[in-house]
């Protein structure tokens, strides 16, 4: 039997306007020292001091929308504030769609007995299929029938192989990414015969596996293998596709791309706005990925220089600008950004540089903000995935002379405590 369960990490209870209006107005709980420095998460907590279920990926996805992001806003505003940046950060942009927006979701598998359990980081039981309210109903419906398929005794071997299973794509086409941590004759057998499930059923459009021994918590973005078999397609399109400004993009199933595809052409917009890039300048982008900000708002610029550490992400780039025939103005490195990298390796630079910058949550590494301050750049727009870091960077910035213009927040994890923030920097 297949279990269906929503998280509800606020219980069953249903809460009054007013009642949620009077939390979110001003009750705190704060029990924190005045030497220590609360996450953003905390602050939210503080706020609004109900029942947190710390295993959900979605804590807050029960209030509605108004209220949620009240909440984040007044949290936001408090947490700035506490970290010493006295600039006052804009008001949260709204989520086009603020449930059932990830285009990328996953599946832990849990083994019991014959059987599987689908969930997040908590074990299930055999029979369960966890739901998210920030889901599509399509890929909750490819949960159930993969949970109820592999829950048979025919596949009983490539279950036990199973780490993830992860369904990337858009709002209309699914691809799945079978992440195994063991690879042999009779696992690779029971793929063969999934797929052909798969194709018959018509319930993704393509699939693959992606090997990862190592068992890692991060489903995609492992250190994979050197000496070992990292990816085999299986059937369908060896690409996924992200059109924006009317520019399709085309990059790897493995590769990074934002998990809301209906914030995105927000998002470049308010890139395009803050940067005001223009044909004599030079757009130096990093972390990069497979081009989103280079093959839109750079093609304002006279040249384009992107760097990234993921080859995989700098082959797509590299494609896309060929296919677009803009490769004679844009070029694309894989290389590690550290402190190193920008002031060895990086050309001499120029009066017109513009920067745009997308490290992964935690930030930069030490020393490249200022080693990139020292090229006196026009304009700097730094984006942040991982809100704990806006305010280190944003004094680190300042401390390097440059200070931060506009600090706006978009709500692209909706139904979750956390934010994306781009933040705007002039010297």
């Amino acid at each position: 039997m297949i279990i269906a369960n929503k998280f509800n990490p606020l219980g069953d209870n249903k809460f009054s306007g007013t009642k949620v209006q009077g939390i979110l107005s001003g009750v705190t709980m704060s029990k924190h020292s005045r030497n220590q420095q609360p996450s953003f998460e905390q602050e939210i907590k503080d706020i609004f001091p109900l029942i947190w279920d710390d295993q959900s990926p979605e804590p807050i996805s029960q209030l509605n929308y108004e209220q949620e992001l009240k909440l984040k806003n007044d949290a936001f505003a408090k947490f700035l504030q506490k970290a010493g940046v006295q600039k006052q950060a804009q008001s949260i942009i709204a989520s086009p769609k603020p449930r059932h927006y990830r285009t990328t979701t996953k599946r832990r598998v849990f083994q019991e007995g014959a059987g599987i359990g689908l969930g997040f980081s908590k074990p299930v039981k055999a029979g369960v299929c966890l739901e998210s309210d920030l889901e599509p109903s399509e890929h909750h419906d490819i949960y159930h029938f993969l949970q109820k398929t592999l829950s048979k005794r025919t596949y009983y071997s490539l279950a036990r192989a199973l780490n993830w299973l992860i369904i990337r794509g858009n709002y209309d086409r699914q691809f799945l990414i079978l992440n195994i941590f063991k690879m042999d004759a009779d696992v690779m057998r029971k793929v063969k015969l999934l797929v052909n499930v798969l194709k018959k059923e018509n319930i993704v459009e393509g699939a693959m596996v992606y090997f990862d021994p190592s068992r890692s918590d991060y489903y995609l973005e492992a250190e994979r293998p050197v000496k070992t078999m990292q990816i085999k397609h299986l059937f369908g399109p060896r690409l996924l596709g992200l059109k924006v400004d009317d520019v399709l993009m085309r990059y790897s199933p493995i590769g990074f791309s934002q998990v809301n595809e209906s914030m995105v052409p927000e998002m470049v917009e308010l890139a395009k706005t803050m940067l005001k890039a223009s044909k004599d300048d030079v757009l130096l982008d990093l972390y990069c990925g497979y081009g989103l900000f280079s093959h839109t708002l750079g093609q304002s610029c006279k040249n384009v220089l992107g760097y990234e550490m993921s080859t995989t992400a700098i082959d797509s780039a590299k494609e896309i600008s060929k296919r677009l025939k803009s490769h004679n103005r844009m070029k694309f490195f894989a290389e590690k950004i550290d402190a190193n990298l920008v002031h060895n390796k990086f050309s001499q630079a120029k009066q017109t540089e513009l920067m745009l910058l997308d490290p992964p949550r935690q930030g930069c590494e030490p020393g490249v903000i200022a080693q990139l301050a020292k090229r006196r750049p026009k304009r700097v727009l730094q984006i942040f995935c991982g809100t704990d870091v806006v305010p280190k960077e944003i004094l680190e910035w300042q401390k390097q002379g440059y200070k931060a213009k506009v600090i706006q927040p978009i709500d692209m994890f909706a139904g979750t405590p956390n934010l994306e923030t781009m933040v705007l920097f002039e010297a």
